[in-house]
């Protein structure tokens, strides 16, 4: 505790003076998040003692009132663990205000190195532009030069250990560079450009997944082998001067830069072999952008220079900002060249709209990312001339740096999803489902790469990551990653238990039972639902959630949700009950709301009924019990069939009774009990009206049933002789005789008295 308490002394003496270097202030964080650390854990650690002692204080009960007294056994025991919890507590209350007062000063030094770093970014230098500039750098350059030159001389060797120096290690340096230069640069490249074209395997399959990888993870190789006899070339050429100790270091950067750069650009684009290329682009544009990626990888080479040298020699801020603007000016070129390559994209992909269609990456996100790049472009130019040499810095290294990262996670994304796309071919949703989320977790860890690219400082990364673990305040509820993995794991795990069980009800064991399909089916959702409600209590138990304190936030929302979905709500509790109660069940024949069909789901929400025209029809719950519904399956697929059937006048009638009652008592479907019958209904207009009624054995089948039976009857009447009449009308016309001698004057031309006579004496045409 006392060492806690100097380390916040001091680290608040030191905050107060504001004399300390940013590195200084830099290790005391350090020392205060070690610090918050052990009091965070001093914290927690002692909370197991304190609850059991609280769980023994609420054993005996609520202590009494101030008029009354408790036994004297019990009140010893309640003030003897009153003093332990005392005591228990006061190691944990101390780590808390540390932990309190390590927090409050780490916040504080991240405040001041923050603004040190806004007041460097935008320091004034004089500006590169300026002949005495140029005039500074010039001399400072010419000194740099000589102090390294007299630096070798004063760490020059005697002759014989030139000599030994030559032969052990000049030589070989120069063959291995050679051989580097010969093997694996030179004859490497050729040798991969022959691989990569003798590739024809069919894409995403098995051979042509292993050729490609092999061809990559040679060029990979190669790269490292190059890198690796580079480091080898300058540990042997070693001589002795030290002045120069970041700008060698930064000159083997420069190598590792361009080989990787290189080694980018071609599982990126693949100039030479179109269907090695990771990215979708024509021949042409695919090598502007290897060339690109090459570009990118000369301008963060000269920018490493130049630091290297900056730190090896103290450049005057005249001197520095010629150089530094060298390497903005450069960067400046190549986002120029970045911006045209986008807009080159753009127009290419608005030519080809099948290449990125349905993904971000539009023709329009092509063209305003180029014009961004050449705003930034144009604003690092501006602001170096004007003296803002580490402002115009700011955004040119990080754009490159986060557009390299972007490029090996896209790389990476592609390499796992390769063998993920053979394996899932004739999956492609869920291969397109497996991408997302194998892009989502490329992207996770990517962005702390490109945090630091921008400048974020390896502390800021650490309290992010604190924060995450820690998890976010909800409510009273402390959200982490690991609560979240735990719930969602329990949850998802219930589910799929709850899934295999339904399943097992489903295939083996109501099928061996005597319910109907109908209540198979209520079986198996009421399964679902409570393994959903179980899975959820169950995940939230584990993941140690207490909902208690969101109890009063979901009571007020409970009022709005009920208000504003009662609609709902009553479809939802409609559907349990036709789950439970039955009174409709799938495969039964309803009608309802002026529908008449096959229910084929019962959902939570609505029914779904199949119209004997193949139409779906969805039935809200509500209206299935509150409103009339006709079910003609309920208890039974037996239903009654009634024909009308018209007999002619002076027909047979006791034979045509026979013959109809013959037709029902021959055909099949039609039960023997109860007995098919045949009722003389009525004396009609046209004939004698007769009806059939018979008992079907399924329902269902009453319109091929009754197709049936009135072809049947229809052979059996004619064959008998009984005549099946129609409606028949008979037209009487009156005054015929009128209407014919007027018919006649009218051919003879005697028009007008007709006429006259036929106002006076209209005619009636009766039926």
């Amino acid at each position: 505790m006392s060492g806690w308490d100097q380390t916040a002394t001091r680290a608040e003496e030191v905050l107060q003076a504001g004399m300390a270097s940013t590195e200084a202030l830099e290790t005391l964080r350090g020392e205060l998040a070690v610090q918050r650390n052990d009091a965070e854990r001093m914290a927690s650690g002692g909370q197991v003692q304190i609850r059991s002692l609280k769980a023994q204080l609420e054993a005996l009960g609520a202590p009494p009132a101030k008029d009354k007294t408790e036994p004297a056994a019990l009140a010893a025991r309640r003030a003897s663990l009153n003093d332990a919890l005392t005591r228990a507590e006061e190691p944990a209350l101390a780590a808390r205000q540390a932990l309190a007062r390590a927090e409050v000063l780490i916040e504080e030094i991240d405040r001041v190195i923050r603004g040190r770093s806004a007041v460097d970014l935008f320091d004034k230098k004089p500006s590169p532009l300026s002949p005495s500039s140029w005039s500074a750098a010039g001399l400072e350059l010419r000194h740099f030069i000589e102090t390294m030159r007299e630096e070798a001389g004063n760490h020059s060797p005697p002759a014989s250990d030139v000599t030994v120096y030559f032969e052990n290690r000049l030589l070989i340096a120069l063959a291995i560079l050679a051989a580097v230069l010969l093997l694996p640069i030179g004859a490497g490249h050729y040798l991969l450009i022959f691989l990569e074209r003798r590739i024809k395997a069919a894409p995403n399959s098995v051979r042509f997944i292993a050729q490609a990888a092999g061809v990559h993870l040679m060029r990979l190789v190669l790269s490292l082998v190059a890198i690796g006899s580079l480091l080898v070339v300058l540990s042997l050429l070693e001589w002795g001067v030290t002045s120069v100790t970041h700008l060698s270091a930064g000159l083997f950067g420069v190598s590792v830069i361009f080989l990787m750069a290189s080694w980018i650009g071609n599982v990126l684009f693949t100039p030479n072999q179109p269907s090695l290329r990771l990215v979708g682009l024509g021949d042409s544009l695919a090598r502007i952008c290897y060339w690109l990626s090459i570009a990118f990888a000369a301008s963060l080479s000269v920018e490493t220079i130049i630091d290297g040298a900056s730190e090896d020699f103290k450049f005057s801020p005249a001197a520095s900002a010629v150089l530094q603007g060298f390497s903005i000016l450069i960067g400046c070129i190549v986002l120029t060249g970045l911006a045209q390559v986008l807009k080159m994209i753009a127009r290419e992909t608005r030519m080809q709209a099948q290449m990125l269609e349905d993904t971000p990456f539009s023709p329009d996100f092509f063209r305003i990312a180029g014009r961004v790049m050449q705003f930034l472009a144009l604003l690092s130019l501006v602001a170096a001339s004007l003296g803002y040499v580490a402002l115009a810095r700011a955004w040119l290294s990080p754009t490159m740096l986060s557009l390299t990262i972007f490029g090996l996670a896209f790389i990476l994304h592609h390499t796992i999803m390769m063998p993920i796309r053979a394996a899932m071919r004739d999956r492609q949703s869920t291969m397109e489902l497996v991408s997302i989320l194998v892009a989502f977790l490329m992207l996770m860890v990517s962005l702390p790469l490109v945090a630091m690219a921008w400048g974020a400082r390896e502390a800021e990364l650490s309290e992010v990551w604190r924060l995450i673990q820690n998890g976010i305040d909800f409510g009273g509820i402390r959200l982490s990653p690991r609560v979240l993995l735990v719930l969602a794991g329990t949850f998802a795990l219930g589910i799929f238990l709850t899934r295999w069980l339904q399943r097992v009800f489903e295939r083996v064991i109501l099928p061996r039972t005597h319910v109907d399909s109908g209540g198979r089916n209520a079986i198996k959702t009421g399964l679902g639902y409570t393994g959903f409600i179980l899975s959820a209590l169950l995940a939230i138990s584990v993941a140690g959630l207490d909902l208690s304190n969101l109890a009063i936030i979901a009571g007020a929302l409970s009022v709005g949700v009920g208000f504003g979905m009662q609609t709902i709500v009553s479809n939802f509790v409609s559907g349990i009950i036709l789950l439970i109660e039955r009174p409709i069940k799938e495969g039964d024949w309803i009608e309802v709301s002026g529908f008449s069909g096959t229910v084929r789901k019962i959902a939570v929400r609505s029914t779904r009924i199949e119209t004997f025209d193949r139409h779906d029809v969805i039935i809200p719950n509500a209206d299935l019990i509150a409103g009339t519904v006709k079910n003609m399956t309920l208890s039974s697929q037996i239903g009654r069939m009634i024909i009308p059937i018209g007999v002619a006048y002076g027909s047979d009638i006791e034979r045509a009774r026979s013959i109809m009652l013959q037709a029902a008592m021959d055909h099949p479907d039609i039960l023997s009990y109860p007995e098919p019958e045949v009722y003389f209904r009525n004396f009609g207009a046209n004939a004698l009206d007769f009806e059939l009624r018979c008992f079907l054995r399924d329902v269902g089948t009453e319109l091929s049933i009754r197709s049936d039976l009135l072809f049947t009857l229809n052979h059996s009447f004619a064959d008998a002789g009984i005549e099946i009449p129609f409606a028949q009308s008979d037209v009487t016309i009156r005054n015929l005789d009128d209407i014919m001698a007027r018919l006649t004057a009218m051919q003879t031309g005697n028009v007008a008295q007709p006429l006259e006579q036929a106002r006076q004496k209209p005619s009636d045409i009766v039926d």
